[in-house]
């Protein structure tokens, strides 16, 4: 169908009116006139266009043909067109376009002057879009910024060089500055200011957040200072929320306080600065306890014993514990079955004379049936002090030395007992009482030894990621007896890998191994027990100079005792473990009783948290290499604390 003069006509009536109506919706923000000036451009189409379009049908007259873009220097015009909804090939609809123009304007490049302007053309219409760009920028001068290195900010800017600015991209690279400052601990930082030259540069002003005081509130018993010595940041400093829940954290494991938070407000003098509280909620610290249960190496025993966390409000730790127990819980042909009698005095300082310095001061007596020396009785006392201090080079390093004496005597728990074994094993009279003697050696001594520990771990208690190092030496210098002078080093390692939200895998390993002198029998290691080789019995492995051992366990909550009101049930955890290890240089002991020096275990239990005491372990055991004179069937037992 061809188009008459009169049908053309109305066609042009039809596109004037269109595109009129277009103009004039398109931004409410200008006045009339502006719109006007902006955005209305309708041309009349000479006659040889009109020509051009007899054989044309309505809709190829209003079907854009082509668009182009004007205007732009800097925005590739391709990112542009992206952003149309409208189509070469569509038909012409201001609704549409209108639409359009605003998304191109949501770009943020450029003004609010952007026009549509139809043209009829011999084959329909060209649409051109007339942008107009914002100032473009030449660089960005970051002030105010401390903690934060200008390059780290800058990556985050960089990428809006040589185009024109723009508010959405600019407001995005504040919210990401304001987050490298937050994924740092910064939780205070803002971007204050923002402002541009007329060269095209952005200046950005940032507010890192500093503190301007710290108060402690909450505190009866403690003292203010037993607190603030625990808190690290420091008045002056941009505040940073990690560094602040460690000093919580800190403050928290002083076992003084039932709750310990922080409150932030602005300070009412200068508005860019903050005020810290720390409040405390104190706790009862001092206790007595009397108490009783079983264990694998001492029966059926009782306690009594007294402990505070916050001796007199000063922070200090001072504990007292005296334990009796019945005797051995099960038949042993090699230990003597005899009550064992167990005191035992700590006295911590956690900050000698307000330094860095911690001091632990240790006396104890102990006379107790022996399981390094086979049928023997082992009465031990002495004391011990203890100087450690975190090396600040190298965060959670901490270094110790320590001192102490030592006094140990051995004696027969059952001659004939004893006797008897060694003629079984086909041993003469004279090498049983040399070798008995020997066995029995003692003395006393002075020890001295450095340590170091590396821990970063989330939690004492239950540990669910991190690091566990440490490495030791002793040194133990006879000043009287007869086993002579020994040294022992050793070191320990556990990684804590995260399993869901509660859950852990621990991987760990041990060794040990005598450097000065050869170890008495006394002092000699041994594997076998709670502590060592679970499912063995203690010592059933064997002892000697040195050994090397190793863990995997899986930790994870019981199910459904999160329901359980009280937190330190909803703490048990479920453990599934296997550990090995074996002997270096085994003692004649070990041979005696024909131990395998070596052994495999696998097994599950129960980790208790205990107030005031630590992780209570429950554990049984089964061996699955040669037990030697053991139990072959496993074997139950019981830990305070962690392994190693």
């Amino acid at each position: 169908m061809n188009f008459n003069k009169g049908k053309i006509y109305s066609v042009l009536l039809i596109t004037a009116f269109v595109l009129s109506d277009f103009s004039q919706n398109c931004f409410a923000k200008n006045t009339p006139d502006e719109e006007k000036k902006q955005f209305i451009e309708v041309k009349s189409i000479d006659t040889g266009n009109i020509k051009t379009l007899e054989n044309k049908t309505y809709d190829d007259a209003i079907t854009i043909k082509e668009i182009y873009i004007d205007g732009n220097n800097l925005v590739n015009a391709q990112n542009i067109l992206n952003k149309l909804n409208i189509k070469v090939g569509t038909k012409f609809d201001k609704d549409l376009i209108q639409e359009d123009l605003k998304n191109i304007y949501k770009m943020g490049y450029f003004t609010e002057k952007i026009k549509a302007v139809p043209q009829q053309t011999a084959s329909g219409i060209a649409l051109r879009i007339q942008v107009e760009e914002n100032v473009p920028v030449t660089g960005f001068n970051v002030t105010g910024n401390n903690v934060v290195s200008g390059e780290e900010i800058l990556k985050l800017l960089n990428n809006q060089e040589g185009l024109p600015q723009n508010i959405t991209e600019l407001n995005n690279s504040i919210k990401d500055i304001e987050k490298l400052y937050a994924d740092k601990g910064y939780i205070l930082a803002r971007v204050q200011k923002i402002s541009d030259d007329p060269d095209g540069v952005i200046n950005i002003q940032l507010n890192e957040g500093k503190i301007q005081e710290i108060n402690i509130s909450g505190n009866t018993k403690t003292k203010d200072f037993v607190i603030k010595r625990n808190i690290t940041v420091a008045v002056g400093e941009v505040y940073n929320e990690n560094k602040l829940k460690q000093d919580l954290a800190r403050l928290y494991g002083t076992q003084a306080f039932s709750d310990v938070r922080r409150v932030i407000s602005a300070s009412p003098d200068d508005p860019d600065k903050y005020k810290i509280t720390v409040e405390v909620d104190e706790k009862r610290t001092g206790s007595i306890s009397l108490g009783g249960g079983v264990d694998t190496e001492t029966g059926f025993f009782g306690s009594v014993g007294y402990a505070d966390n916050n001796f007199r409000g000063l922070g200090q730790e001072l504990s007292t514990n005296f334990n009796v127990g019945s005797g051995v819980m099960f038949n042993d042909n090699d230990v003597v079955d005899k009550a064992p009698l167990q005191f035992e005095a700590n006295f911590v300082e956690p900050r000698l004379k307000n330094t860095l310095n911690s001091m632990r001061l240790t006396a104890f007596a102990r006379d107790i049936a022996s399981y390094q020396v086979p049928l023997g009785i082992e009465k031990r006392f002495g004391g011990e002090a203890e100087f450690a201090r975190p090396i600040k080079k190298i965060p959670n390093l901490a270094g110790s030395i320590s001192l102490g004496v030592e006094k140990v005597r051995m004696k027969e728990g059952d001659e004939s007992g004893i006797n008897q074994k060694f003629r079984e094993e086909g041993y003469t009279d004279a090498f049983r009482v040399s070798k008995r003697a020997e066995q029995l050696e003692g003395g006393t001594y002075l020890t001295l030894g450095p340590g170091v520990v590396y821990d970063t771990r989330n939690s004492i208690i239950n540990p669910t990621e991190g690091w566990c190092a440490s490495a030791s030496f002793k040194e133990s210098f006879m000043v009287s007896g007869d086993a002579g002078t020994f040294g022992k080093i050793s070191g320990a390692i556990k990684k804590y890998y995260p399993v869901g939200e509660k859950s852990t895998f621990l991987v760990g390993g041990k060794i040990a191994s005598r450097l000065v002198g050869d170890l008495p029998e006394f002092a000699a290691f041994r594997l076998g027990g709670p502590y060592s080789i679970r499912g063995f019995r203690e010592g059933d492995i064997g002892n000697g100079q040195g050994f090397m051992m190793a863990t995997t366990e899986f930790r994870t909550p019981i199910p459904f005792m999160n329901r359980v009101k009280y937190k330190f049930l909803r703490d048990i955890r479920a453990a599934f473990f296997a550990d090995a290890g074996t002997l270096f240089h085994k003692t004649f002991t070990t041979d005696l009783y024909d131990r395998p020096g070596y052994g495999i275990s696998v097994g599950s239990g129960l980790i208790v948290p205990i107030p005031m005491l630590g992780p209570v372990r429950f554990d049984y055991g089964y061996p699955i290499t040669n037990v030697g004179g053991g139990n072959k069937k496993g074997n139950f037992t019981f830990a305070v604390g962690e392994r190693y």
